[in-house]
C-alpha cells in the first residue's frame, strides 16, 4: 500500500491544528502577559526539585491513594507516549519511520504504558459515572477528554495490529519479514498483529482499517490539543510550568505592597478590582485549576456551610479573566463596573458600582476566609487562593471603605488602642502584676525578646499561657524580657483584615523599637505573631531571629534545661495551629514536647497535622461574627473528641478561645480540659530550690 498521500493531509493537519492551536495560546499569552510583574525565576535548584516532586513527581495526588493513581499513571502514561505522537507524526513524513537506536527498549515500554492508561481510563469513567465524588464538577467535556485519551490508546493499538498484521498476512516475504521485525518487542502489538494476521480479513481491507486508525489517532491528538486552552483541562499545559514557578518565599507571607503611602495619597486603585491587577503567576493559578474539588472538600468555611468555595473562586475569578481577554487584546480602557461593560448605564452611572472582577464573587465568601491554607496544602498544582482573597479585601477595605461591621470596629481598634480588642494600652502590662517580669528597658543584652502578643495580654484566658510561658523560661535560666505598656499589635489582623497601610506602619514602628532597642532574638506563644514577625517583617528590611515558644521548648527538654515530673496520666489529642502547621511546617517539635512528659498519652485523629481543620479564628475571623452555617470550631471540635480525650492541647492562643468555646458547646467542660503545650510543662516543673541566703 502507497503512503505517498500522507504527505499533504500531515502537512495540512498540522499547519491547521498548530495554527489553531498557536492563536488561542497566544491570546491566552497575552492576558497573562497584562499582568503585573513578579520575579518567579529565583531559586532554580530548588524549583527544578519541586517540578520533579510535584510536577512529574505527582507527590500530593496521593493524598487521595486511589484516584490519585489513576491520575499519576495516566500522567506518566502521556510523559511516556509523547515519543509514540511524535512517531506517528513523522511516520507522515517518512512511512515506518522507527525511533532510532531505542526501538527494541522502547517498544514494550510503550506497549505497556498505553495498556496502563487505557485501564486508568476506564476507572475515570468508572469513578465519575458510578461511584460520583461529590467534590466532582461533573460535564460532558470531561468524559469527552477522558474518551479521547482512551481513543488515542485504542487506535494506537489498532493501527499497529491490522498494520502490521495486514503485512504478514499478505504473503510477501519482505514485508512479512518487515512486520516481525518492528513489533518483535512489542508485546500487545506483536499479539494484535498476529490475530489479525490470522482472522481472515484481507491483508488490504486490513491495512485500510489501520490507515483509519492513524488518522484517528492524529485529528485525536490535534483536536484534544486545540480544546486544551479553551476548558479546564488546560492545566495539562499550564501545571508543569506553574509548579515550576511556584511561590518559594515563606508559605505564610502574604504579598507586599510597595509604595502604599504613595498610592494612597493619590488616592490609587489598591488590591485586586479588575483583570490587570492579578500578577502573571496569578492568571497562570487561573489557567491551571483543576477543578478537583479537593480544596472545596478540606475548606472550614465550605464544610461548614458558609458561600466560600476555594475552587469557585478560582474558577469565578478566571472566567471573568476569559471574559475580559478581548478588551485586553484590543488594548482597551478598563471599565468602571458591569454595569458600564454591558452598556445599561453609562460609565458615570457605575462609578460607584462594584467592579466586575469582585462582582463575579461573592463578598460574603471573600470575608468567610480563615487563611488557614488548606485549599493551598491540598491543590495538586500548586495554585495559592488566600493570596487573592486577600488583594481583593484589601480593594474593598482600602479603596472602597467597604467591609463588614466588626472589621471596622477592629481596624480603628489596632489604629488607635494598637490591639483588636480596643483595650486600653496602660493595661496592657497588668498580665505580669507581681509575677516579677523583667522589662526590656530594664534589662540589658537580654537574650530574648518575650513578645507577648495581643492575646496574651489582654484576653484572660490566653494570659495564662502567657504566665506558663514566662515561668518555662525563668525555670530553663533564659535572660529575657518583655515590652511591657510600650508593647504594640504585630500587625497580623490589620494585614488579614485587608488594611496593607495599617500593618506596615505597625511593623514598622515595632522594627525601629525593637532594632533601637538591640533586639536580635524574639520568642513567642502565639503562631500569628510568629508568623508574621517571622516571615512578614522581612519585606520591610527586617531579619529578626524568631522562635515559637512550641518549637523552643522541646529544644529546652532535650538541652536537660528543664525538668519535668510525672504526672497524672492523661489521654491528649493535639490540635494543630494552621499557622505554626501548613504557614511554617511546625508539626513535630509541639508533639515532641506533649511526648516528654511523663504519664500523657499522644492520640492523634485523621485530620491532623497538613491534614488538619482550622479553629475558625484566623483571617481575623477571630474578630468577626459566624454568622452562616455552623461555628468551624465546634466541627473542629467534635473531630478531635472522636479520639476520647481527657485533654486537648494546643499551641495558639486564637485557637485555645476556639477550642474552649468547642468544648463547651458539646457540654463537655467537665469532662475534657484545654491546655495550651506551655501550661501541661508549666504544671509539671520540677523547679530549682532557692539559693540560701549567704551567711552575714
Amino acid at each position: 500500500m502507497s503512503y505517498a498521500y500522507r504527505l499533504p493531509v500531515v502537512i495540512l493537519l498540522l499547519v491547521v491544528g498548530l495554527g489553531l492551536f498557536a492563536k488561542t495560546l497566544y491570546g491566552r499569552f497575552r492576558v497573562l502577559k497584562a499582568g503585573r510583574p513578579e520575579t518567579r525565576w529565583d531559586l532554580v535548584e530548588n524549583r527544578v526539585r519541586g517540578l520533579l516532586e510535584v510536577g512529574f513527581g505527582q507527590a500530593k495526588m496521593f493524598k487521595e491513594p486511589a484516584s490519585g493513581l489513576l491520575h499519576a499513571l495516566t500522567f506518566w502514561g502521556f510523559v511516556v507516549l509523547g515519543a509514540r505522537t511524535t512517531q506517528l507524526f513523522v511516520q507522515g513524513f517518512v512511512p515506518d519511520w522507527p525511533l532510532p537506536v531505542i526501538e527494541a527498549i522502547y517498544a514494550p515500554i510503550k506497549d505497556v504504558t498505553a495498556a496502563v492508561v487505557l485501564v486508568s481510563i476506564l476507572g475515570f469513567f468508572y469513578r465519575r459515572l458510578v461511584v460520583k465524588p461529590k467534590r466532582i464538577a461533573y460535564s460532558g467535556e470531561a468524559l469527552l477528554i477522558l474518551g479521547f485519551i482512551g481513543g488515542l490508546m485504542v487506535t494506537e493499538f489498532l493501527f499497529e495490529g491490522l498494520h502490521f498484521g495486514g503485512m504478514m498476512a499478505s504473503g510477501k516475504p519482505d514485508e512479512i519479514a518487515h512486520a516481525t521485525a518492528h513489533v518483535a518487542n512489542a508485546p500487545i502489538g506483536s499479539a494484535l498483529a498476529a490475530f489479525f494476521a490470522t482472522s481472515g480479513l484481507s491483508p488490504t481491507l486490513m491495512q485500510a482499517l489501520g490507515e483509519v486508525n492513524y488518522w484517528i489517532h492524529l485529528v485525536i491528538v490535534l483536536t484534544f490539543m486545540n480544546l486544551l486552552p479553551l476548558s479546564k483541562h488546560f492545566h495539562v499545559i499550564t501545571s508543569l510550568p506553574n509548579v515550576f514557578l511556584s511561590k518559594l518565599e515563606p508559605k505564610g507571607a502574604l504579598s507586599f505592597v510597595p509604595d502604599i503611602e504613595k498610592s494612597l495619597e493619590e488616592e490609587k486603585p489598591l488590591g485586586l478590582s479588575k483583570t490587570e491587577d492579578l500578577s502573571w503567576k496569578q492568571i497562570l493559578d487561573l489557567y491551571t485549576c483543576t477543578e478537583c474539588g479537593r480544596c472545596e472538600v478540606n475548606c472550614p468555611a465550605w464544610t461548614t456551610g458558609k458561600p466560600l468555595n476555594p475552587k469557585m473562586i478560582i474558577l469565578d475569578i478566571r472566567d471573568h479573566v476569559y471574559a475580559d481577554q478581548a478588551r485586553i487584546l484590543a488594548g482597551g480602557k478598563v471599565p468602571t463596573a458591569a454595569l458600564a461593560i454591558s452598556g445599561e448605564v453609562t460609565a458615570e452611572e457605575a462609578e460607584g458600582a462594584m467592579p466586575a472582577l469582585i462582582a463575579a464573587v461573592n463578598p460574603d465568601a471573600i470575608w468567610s476566609c480563615t487563611t488557614c491554607r488548606s485549599c493551598s496544602e491540598q491543590c495538586p498544582v500548586m495554585i495559592e487562593h488566600v493570596d487573592k482573597i486577600i488583594d481583593i479585601r484589601r480593594h474593598l477595605v482600602m479603596t472602597r471603605n467597604e467591609f463588614p461591621k466588626e472589621v471596622g470596629t477592629t481596624l480603628k481598634n489596632i489604629e488607635s488602642k494598637s490591639n483588636p480588642w480596643g483595650m486600653a494600652s496602660g493595661k496592657r502590662f497588668d498580665w505580669a502584676k507581681d509575677q516579677n517580669i523583667p522589662t526590656l528597658a530594664e534589662t540589658e543584652n537580654p537574650e530574648y525578646l518575650f513578645y507577648v502578643g495581643c492575646a496574651g495580654s489582654f484576653d484572660d484566658r490566653a494570659k495564662e499561657i502567657t504566665l506558663a510561658t514566662a515561668k518555662i523560661l525563668k525555670a530553663a535560666g533564659i535572660r529575657f524580657a518583655v515590652m511591657g505598656k510600650k508593647e504594640k499589635c504585630c500587625g497580623d489582623p490589620a494585614r488579614r483584615m485587608g488594611n496593607e497601610y495599617l500593618f506596615q506602619t505597625m511593623a514598622q514602628d515595632n522594627i525601629d523599637t525593637w532594632k533601637e532597642a538591640g533586639v536580635t532574638k524574639i520568642v513567642s506563644n502565639c503562631p500569628h505573631c510568629y508568623n508574621t514577625i517571622k516571615n512578614e517583617y522581612k519585606q520591610l528590611g527586617a531579619n529578626f531571629e524568631m522562635v515559637h515558644h512550641s518549637e523552643l521548648i522541646p529544644q529546652l527538654i532535650a538541652d536537660g534545661r528543664l525538668n519535668l515530673s510525672a504526672g497524672e496520666a492523661q489521654r491528649v489529642v493535639f490540635h494543630d495551629s494552621c499557622y505554626m502547621g501548613r504557614h511554617n511546617d511546625v508539626y513535630e517539635q509541639p508533639r515532641d514536647a506533649l511526648k516528654a512528659i511523663k504519664g500523657i498519652e499522644l492520640v492523634e485523629i485523621e485530620r491532623s497535622e497538613k491534614l488538619g481543620m482550622c479553629c475558625g479564628a484566623g483571617g481575623a475571623r477571630m474578630f468577626m461574627e459566624e454568622k452562616i452555617g455552623s461555628r468551624v470550631n465546634n466541627v473542629r471540635v467534635e473531630q478531635l473528641l472522636e479520639a476520647k480525650p481527657e485533654v486537648i492541647a494546643s499551641s495558639c492562643p486564637f485557637c485555645m478561645t476556639m477550642l474552649s468555646d468547642g468544648v463547651g458547646a458539646a457540654d463537655k467542660k467537665d469532662s475534657i480540659k484545654t491546655k495550651d503545650i506551655a501550661e501541661l510543662i508549666a504544671d509539671r516543673l520540677i523547679l530549682p530550690a532557692p539559693a540560701e541566703d549567704a551567711a552575714p
